[in-house]
């Protein structure tokens, strides 16, 4: 395990990931669920934060299904939920409805997991029309990035090729606690136009970011009541 806690120190996550799948081999499968569905645990106040934003299309890198499940309990399965191997998945471009779209699969396909190098670059190749899709929502949407780091190859892949394909976009935000470094705030603009937007903490489990998010909550109602009165959408 010692190859694995060093790569996990330095950051490298995705040999990390690589080597602990090869190290559980035929009790992957196992493992994950026992430690990310068994437990069955509670979604906590960012999911509902998050939710109440109501975003029509809402993008997870998470393979756990906390946030579907909250979902449902609270508006009765009425948000569709795809993962990106679904053959129709690009439906949420034009769909009516309200999309949950889970970017590296479900606990429900162990198989299908995006979790190591080899399943991002195999998923890039099987899965084009995925990435089409998500490509062409990151040109039409602003996209506000919570909870997630800024390792994912993909994702950062495609907001790369747009930032230097298309100059004048407005940017995309990525919200993170304060102490983020400078430099690398500049380089997210420069490389992928992203916006970092800090928050205060103020303990170890971040409920300064469930404050920032009730805020814009807020925000977002009044803007709502906004459009209603001027019908300028």
């Amino acid at each position: 395990m010692a190859a694995i806690e060093e790569a996990l120190a330095s950051g490298d996550f995705l040999h990390a990931c690589e080597w602990l799948k090869k190290r559980y081999d035929s009790r992957w499968a196992k493992y994950l669920r026992d430690t990310f569905s068994t437990p069955g645990y509670s979604p906590a106040p960012i999911h509902e934060q998050i939710l109440k934003l109501d975003s029509r299309v809402v993008f997870t890198l998470n393979f756990d299904d906390i946030y579907e499940r909250h979902a449902d309990s609270i508006h009765r399965g009425s948000h569709i939920i795809k993962n990106y191997y679904d053959k129709d998945v690009e439906e949420f471009l034009r769909g009516p409805g309200r999309y949950i779209i889970k970017v590296h699969g479900n606990l429900n396909s162990t198989a299908d997991l995006i979790f190591t190098q080899k399943d991002y670059s195999q998923a890039r190749i099987n899965n084009s029309a995925f990435y089409q899709a998500f490509d062409a929502a990151l040109l039409t949407h602003t996209f506000i990035f919570l909870g997630c780091g800024i390792s994912d190859p993909d994702v950062n892949l495609l907001l790369e090729n747009q930032n230097f394909r298309y100059q004048e976009q407005a940017p995309h935000y990525f919200v993170t606690s304060h102490g983020f470094n400078k430099d690398r705030q500049y380089s997210l603009r420069e490389n992928r136009n992203l916006k970092v937007l800090e928050y205060d903490p103020v303990d170890a489990d971040h409920s300064g970011l469930v404050t920032e998010l009730e805020a814009l909550n807020g925000a977002v109602e009044a803007e709502r009541f906004e459009l209603v009165s001027t019908t300028n959408w």
